[in-house]
Formats: C-alpha cells, structure tokens, sequence
C-alpha cells in the first residue's frame, strides 16, 4: 500500500478529511503520513469488539500500517512479541505482522 493509500485509510479510520495528516520527512530523508498509530489504534479497538466479518475488513488497514511502523521505530520500542497479549487478539495481531514482514 502507498504513502497515499495508507493517508486515506487513516483519514477514513478518523473521520478526518483528505490532507489532514500532513507526509513527514523522517531525517533519512524518507517520508511518511501521520495519523498512522491513531488509526491503528482505532483499528485494534474496532478488532477486538468485531465479529471475524468485521475483523477480515479491518485486516487489511492494519497490516498497511506495519511498514510505517517499521520505518519510524515503532517495533524497536517495543518488540513484535510484546504486542502479543490474551486480552486483545487486535494487537496480538499487530505483533504478528510486524514479526513476519521484519523476517
């Protein structure tokens, strides 16, 4: 998913309007969109209260996130392991595709 694709998911996911989120220039020079982590975290709320129909519709936006994640940091702050947890098969999940995609 691109740069783009992945502003408009977290655009949708807020209910905030297109160019809300500004793209950021990290100092290697790559960019990102922000508004990545807000919407994931609605994400994994909406997936841990869904039933499996709304959870297969919210998969993809949360592993679009994975990438940006990746690149700020995110998983060196705290380890795909760590995202593991009984009580939230949403962030279980997270965990999950940040193990595979950094393999």
């Amino acid at each position: 998913m691109s740069n783009e694709s992945l502003q408009e998911t977290n655009n949708k996911t807020l209910g905030t309007t297109a160019g809300t989120f500004p793209i950021v220039t990290l100092p290697d020079g790559r960019k990102v969109p922000t508004g990545t982590v807000g919407a994931l975290l609605v994400n994994i709320k909406s997936y841990d209260e869904g039933n499996s129909e709304r959870r297969a519709e919210l998969e993809p936006a949360i592993h679009s996130a994975i990438p940006i994640l990746v690149k700020v940091g995110m998983f060196d702050l705290f380890a795909p392991d760590e995202w593991t947890s009984e009580s939230s098969p949403g962030r279980t999940l997270v965990g999950k595709l940040a193990r595979d995609y950094l393999e």
